[in-house]
């Protein structure tokens, strides 16, 4: 029973960021949490980015899998966002401007896109809408850019969305406003807008000399902000203030985040990604969709395959030198999707209650193979 509490060996759960696909990690633990072969109870450690750091509160809470599907479904039923009126009203103002303002466009200026834009009907098939969109797009982007950037810098605000409603949403489901005496080792991380370095969050001080301090910040109780600054997509959410930082979603850096998770002491892990293997991808990218899909998986892909790295060179360095103070830690094999019908282009943000559904079947469909196939180690010899 490998997964079973053990006091001389903890066990750590990393849960990487992927915005709605965390439905998919709450079917996961539903199967570890009750599985015969499962954890049995809570983890030791958890360390967890975006939707990750979401869910990892929310066990370190003590919320049972049930309530964490509802926690879910309820952002489903009730989408807790606010569109930002400042950006509307700046978008409608730089409009406005940019309009009153093209009178006055130096004739130089107006010569150069002249020629720019013959130059475009000559090269697309202005007689289909497609040419003509392909036309107008182009143009955009060449000879009137200066515009486009213009219009950006003239909006005075950075995000389209607010996340307050979702702190009542946490609250509401962790009976409080924050997280404090939790049993759990507790790792959130996040990025700080203005330094651009990964901050960590634990509600434990980490092992020493396994952590240098300044890697982490030490804060006993954790509070909505924390949490809500892990899971705040840069432009999309507003940047969340904690403390002197403002801190945007770590997934931009640290999506699958194993290093906390060894600094607070865990021995053995169980990573949970929401990205399909790529080994079931197809060779060639079928549409858009597709495209940018593979876009946001391969950006997760290679936060994880960094932070699986480091921590396998750790080992080896452990192993080599058999120093007791670097000690070796025992990888499992990743827990992901298993197949892709459910895991497309939209579903990062798709809040949708038979989707989240079918994201949590397929956690827990994955979690039960994952536990009948071993579950197996992850080292250098075995394969990817």
């Amino acid at each position: 029973m490998p997964l079973r509490p053990d006091s001389q060996r903890p066990l750590g759960l990393v849960l990487s960021g992927g915005g709605a696909r965390g439905a998919f990690q709450v079917g996961v633990w539903k199967t570890l949490r009750n599985h015969p072969r499962g954890f049995g109870a809570a983890p030791d450690v958890i360390s967890g980015t975006s939707a990750g750091a979401l869910n990892g509160a929310l066990i370190a809470a003590g919320l049972e899998p049930d309530d964490l599907l509802d926690f879910w479904l309820d952002l489903a039923d009730r989408p807790p966002v606010i569109a930002n009126e400042v950006f509307f009203k700046s978008l409608g103002r730089e409009l406005q401007r940019l309009m009153w303002k093209e009178p006055t466009r130096s004739l130089a200026r107006r010569g150069r896109e002249m020629r720019i834009f013959a130059d475009l009907i000559r090269k697309h098939a202005r007689y289909r809408e497609s040419g003509r969109l392909a036309m107008i797009l182009e143009f955009l982007l060449t000879a009137r850019f200066d515009s486009l950037s213009g219009l950006l810098s003239g909006i005075e605000t950075a995000f389209l969305f607010s996340t307050e409603p979702v702190r009542e949403r946490i609250a509401k489901a962790i009976g409080g406003r924050e997280l404090r005496d939790s049993k759990v080792k507790l790792a959130i991380n996040t990025v700080d807008i203005r330094t651009g370095s990964v901050v960590r969050i634990v509600n434990h001080r980490p092992d020493k000399p396994q952590a240098a301090a300044n890697h982490y910040r030490y804060e006993p109780v954790i509070t909505l902000d924390m949490i809500l600054a892990s899971a705040s997509i840069p432009l999309l959410f507003n940047p969340v203030r904690v403390g002197e930082m403002d801190l945007w979603d770590g997934g931009l850096l640290v999506n699958s985040p194993m290093a906390p998770a060894v600094a607070l002491g865990a021995h053995r892990i169980v990573p949970v990604l929401v990205t399909v293997h790529p080994d079931h991808e197809p060779e060639e990218l079928r549409t858009m969709g597709h495209a940018v899909e593979r876009l946001a998986d391969t950006f997760l892909e290679n936060a994880y395959n960094i932070d699986r790295k480091l921590l396998l060179d750790r080992n080896e360095l452990a192993k080599r030198h058999g120093d007791p103070q670097l000690r070796e830690v025992e990888l499992y094999r990743a827990i992901r999707p298993g197949e892709r019908e459910h895991f497309n282009a939209g579903s990062y943000l798709f809040f949708e209650r038979a989707a989240l559904m079918s994201m949590y079947e397929a956690g827990r469909r994955a979690a039960s193979e994952w536990l009948a196939a071993g579950p197996l180690r992850d080292g250098r010899n075995l394969p990817e």
